[in-house]
């Protein structure tokens, strides 16, 4: 029987790696450097427990490394008779709602930025972000624990499931995820709560936890706003230390309380996001205007000039947004098109360098799609919320130990390690790839459709092309054209 001790894991595990599969090392022998036995996870075990809960941790995250999806496959899978573990084990593991699984995220997280110190530096101006996000989580019943409808940009409809807000660090060369919640919507329906009838909501799966337990203070996360928990969570990271130039984000969460929020922290922390053209008013020379007037009054003044390298119509203002001083961006891909807009609270910033920074917020929508695809990120069919929150940190360790090993790849030659990534040129950083993929797409399309580009390169990120509406649009233009 498996003894406690994280060492037994690694050694009888690597007994099923054939000659030609030890470069899969890299990724053991980052989880060995994360260290999970020293990191506390829940209250205190039983002296008679025969599993250690960082070994049943280590096992799960694991899973990818064998193609396992779930505690369901592991049963099935060679892996089950060297573990002893049975599923009930992990199950009850995944339903502890002791565990403070923010807490496991950043020890696992300190222990790979430590592992970055020892890859040696290149000489070139790094551009460190936060980078704040949400994503649809969608359920298949409403019988899980806390579930509601909520309302999905993407698809444009109600579903049950659970919207997950995440913030993740780009350190200049990788994409790491550090923290996360899970919130519920409840609807402007009074007679139907959170999307639920009475029925429904009676049937949902309950649970009973302690009110000074981290299960009970994720309960309550689910109903704050997500302005707040963002905010909250952005805190959190400033104070760990980490090195941060900008925070990314796009125009649902742009806005005054971000605005306010960063201003006052001691480390300085600049904003770049996507901003709507709405009715908000910026001071300009002591008036007033909308976003759309600010556009009018620069095309006016032959402000608007055509950038070669963007292949956009461009203009630059800097104005006060209550009484924040911020430089605004007009940009459309044709005289005819719909401006849309750019903002930076560093006045210093050109055009070019703004959206090239923007650019790096792409890299979560990268995590969403490969987490999603590969880790089952939000993919948990638990009833139990516990488990619900549970999947997601272990996805999101598995996502920055895989992408650490990339990384490390790009330094040292590691034989048949990520064959796949080396054939899509994992050579250039993710912002540089997206980077280049947006101007060639622009261009290749500014003739044919005059959309929202930003909404543009996140559809092309999530979607396959078959269910893209952007995608079907530039057919039909296509096929006008013909």
């Amino acid at each position: 029987m498996l003894g406690n001790k994280s060492t037994k894991v690694f050694s009888e595990t690597s007994n099923f790696f054939t000659s030609t599969e030890k470069g899969i090392y890299r990724i053991m022998e980052l989880y060995r450097s994360v260290k999970l036995h020293k990191i506390r996870i829940g209250k205190k075990q039983a002296a008679q427990s025969t599993f250690e809960k960082s070994d049943l941790l280590l096992g799960l995250l694991l899973f990818p490394v064998y193609s396992i999806k779930n505690v369901h496959g592991y049963c099935k899978h060679a892996l089950s008779t060297t573990l002893e573990a049975k599923k009930n084990t992990f199950y009850r593991f995944k339903n502890d709602c002791s565990i403070n699984w923010r807490s496991v995220v950043k020890s696992c997280n300190r222990m790979l930025f430590g592992k970055i110190n020892e890859i040696p530096a290149e000489p070139n101006d790094l551009t460190r972000c936060l980078i704040v996000d949400d994503t649809d989580f969608e359920k298949t019943t409403y019988k899980t624990e806390h579930i509601s409808k909520i309302w999905s940009h993407v698809k444009h409809a109600h579903f049950f499931g659970f919207k997950g807000l995440f913030l993740a660090y780009w350190d200049g060369k990788s994409l790491f995820s550090i923290d996360f919640s899970l919130h519920k919507e409840k609807g402007k329906n009074q007679k139907k709560p959170f999307g639920l009838t009475a029925k429904q909501k009676n049937k949902q799966y309950t649970k009973t936890r302690d009110k000074d337990s981290e299960g009970r203070n994720r309960e309550q996360e689910l109903i704050k706003d997500k302005i707040s928990t963002a905010i909250s969570m952005i805190k959190k990271a400033v104070n760990q230390g980490l090195g941060v130039d900008y925070l990314l984000m796009d125009s649902w969460f742009f806005c005054d309380k971000f605005l306010k929020f960063t201003s006052s922290l001691q480390q300085k922390l600049d904003i770049v996001g996507m901003v709507k053209m709405a009715k908000a008013k910026y001071s300009y020379k002591d008036k007033q205007y909308t976003a759309k007037e600010l556009a009018q009054l620069l095309k006016r003044g032959k402000k608007v000039k055509w950038i070669k390298k963007l292949q956009f119509y461009c203009a630059e203002i800097e104005v006060e947004y209550k009484s924040t001083p911020l430089k605004l961006y007009f940009c459309k891909t044709s005289k005819q098109g719909k401006w849309h807009l750019l903002a930076s609270t560093n006045l210093n910033l050109g055009i070019l360098k703004a959206y090239e920074i923007y650019s790096i917020r792409w890299s979560i929508e990268v995590f969403f799609k490969e987490s999603k695809q590969y880790f089952g990120l939000g993919k948990s069919q638990s009833q139990d919320f516990d488990a619900q929150i549970a999947d997601i940190p272990i996805a999101m360790i598995e996502y920055n130990v895989f992408s650490l090993a990339k990384r490390i790849e790009y330094y040292e030659t590691l034989g048949g390690l990520f064959e796949q990534v080396k054939d899509q040129g994992m050579e250039l950083t993710i912002a540089h790839r997206i980077w280049g993929f947006i101007l060639e797409l622009l261009q290749t399309i500014a003739g044919f459709i005059d959309g929202d580009f930003n909404e543009l390169i996140i559809n092309i990120i999530k979607n396959k092309p078959e269910d893209n509406k952007i995608f079907r649009l530039i057919e039909s233009k296509l096929a006008e054209a013909a």
